[in-house]
């Protein structure tokens, strides 16, 4: 794989990835942005707004109907959260040019739907149209009622909002209810405008283009937005974990407990040791050879899951569990006594090569997929850390059990979160 990144104008990046072995090509644009309060919905908002319908392709239908004729052409948005920014992608999976039967030029085709959606949408009175802004802020206000009921992922959400609570990352890339229902038309398509001009946006084409035409394409794309681009967003990492653990237990109609632990690590994806972090948290909990899947799972019986994770844009460490309620206690203790044993430097040469095979078995499949690709190389410009999957297994190759104690010592709890029954069922 060959990788090239340039500036086409203030605040905004091409990259290429030439691979020639997938028979369709990948295009990536991507709006990173500051997470607030006050705009996560309206950009959450935005890109399924515009899918709705441009000046040429007015309607779902028609854009379907277009996609279709250019070899099933698709095209796709998403919303995440990454560190304290929030990204906003559209994405175009189009086939190579070269399967074309009748001459057609693909990517141009791929190109102008592109251009048209992101930059020519359907407008009533000079603004959004009405009923698409509406239908959306229904779907939208149904996805974040639809995390409530999801209790795993309603726990570990409600961890992150207290352990950063007043914080941006404590805020979901979703946004409200309550600031959903207030989004107008008109205040919509100011934030539409506000996100052309302010946004960091990372273009990404992977695979087998002519990649000199299609950068100038992308640059005449952008060449009419007024730019006021004033650099990256910046994520502010923990400085460390609180004097006295946040402790909250938040009482629901449930049969099942969720225990959500939140650690400060001190460790990032700035770091030069973070692939040691890495380790460490397979070794304690990401995976089936894990310390906390063989002893608090399946040793001890107390719980239905249990696994840990770590975030290096932040540099904290969650665990997340579902147990019955009268195990809170013993399978806290548990968890906390796997851990220690990783600061003692209780660390088997089995487990320590598991981990590294899980680790290389997952860089190893980066160049699987064109959507692999892009998530590897947005990563290394996100974290001005541009490093190629070979470098990286050398990395892990070369931590050893001493490292990894050694980053251990740093892990300290910092919130505690029990999703339990109400009163007389816990």
């Amino acid at each position: 794989m060959v990788f090239e990144r340039k500036e086409l104008a203030s605040g905004i990046f091409w990259n290429a990835v030439h691979e020639t072995k997938f028979k369709s090509n990948l295009i990536s644009v991507r709006f990173v942005l500051p997470l607030t309060a006050d705009t996560a919905a309206k950009n959450a908002l935005l890109f399924p707004v515009l899918l709705r319908g441009s000046e040429s392709f007015p309607s779902i239908g028609s854009i379907r109907r277009e996609e279709e004729s250019i070899y099933d052409t698709t095209l796709n948005d998403s919303v995440y959260k990454r560190g304290d920014t929030q990204v906003l992608e559209l994405r175009m999976s189009v086939l190579d040019n070269k399967y074309a039967i009748d001459g057609m030029d693909i990517t141009e085709r791929a190109m102008m739907l592109l251009d048209d959606i992101l930059l020519h949408p359907v407008t009533e009175n000079g603004v959004f149209c009405e009923e698409y802004v509406e239908s959306e802020k229904e779907k939208l206000i149904d996805d974040i009622l639809a995390q409530v009921n999801d209790k795993r992922r309603y726990a570990m959400t409600r961890l992150t909002e207290e352990m950063f609570e007043g914080d941006a990352f404590g805020l979901s890339e979703l946004g409200t209810v309550e600031t959903t229902e207030a989004i107008c038309p008109v205040c919509l398509w100011k934030q539409y405008h506000e996100m052309l001009s302010t946004a960091r946006i990372e273009i990404f084409a992977i695979g087998n283009f002519d990649f000199d035409a299609l950068s100038a394409r992308f640059a005449r794309m952008f060449e009419g937005i007024e730019r006021r681009y004033t650099g990256a967003p910046n994520t502010k990492v923990m400085q460390g974990a609180r004097k006295e653990v946040k402790t909250v237990y938040e009482r629901q109609n449930i049969t099942q407990g969720k225990l959500s632990l939140g650690f400060y690590t001190g460790s990032t994806v700035y770091d030069d040791d973070y692939h040691v972090m890495q380790m460490l948290n397979v070794i304690f909990g990401a995976g089936v050879t894990s310390k906390l899947f063989l002893n608090v799972r399946e040793k001890l019986s107390l719980c239905y899951y249990c696994g840990s994770s770590e975030n290096g844009h932040k540099g904290y460490m969650t665990v997340n569990s579902g147990i019955e309620f009268a195990n809170e206690k013993k399978a806290t203790d548990e968890i906390l006594f796997q851990l220690d044993e990783i600061k003692k430097g209780n660390i088997s040469e089995s487990e320590l090569r598991d981990a590294r095979l899980a680790l290389l078995d997952a860089i190893g499949r980066v160049g699987d997929s064109t959507g692999n690709i892009l998530n590897w190389y947005f990563a290394g410009v996100m974290n001005e850390k541009l490093i190629s999957p070979e470098e990286k297994r050398a990395l892990i190759e070369s931590v050893t059990a001493e490292d990894i104690v050694k980053k251990a010592q740093d892990i300290r709890l910092d919130t505690y979160y029990f999703l339990c029954g109400k009163e007389g069922n816990a």
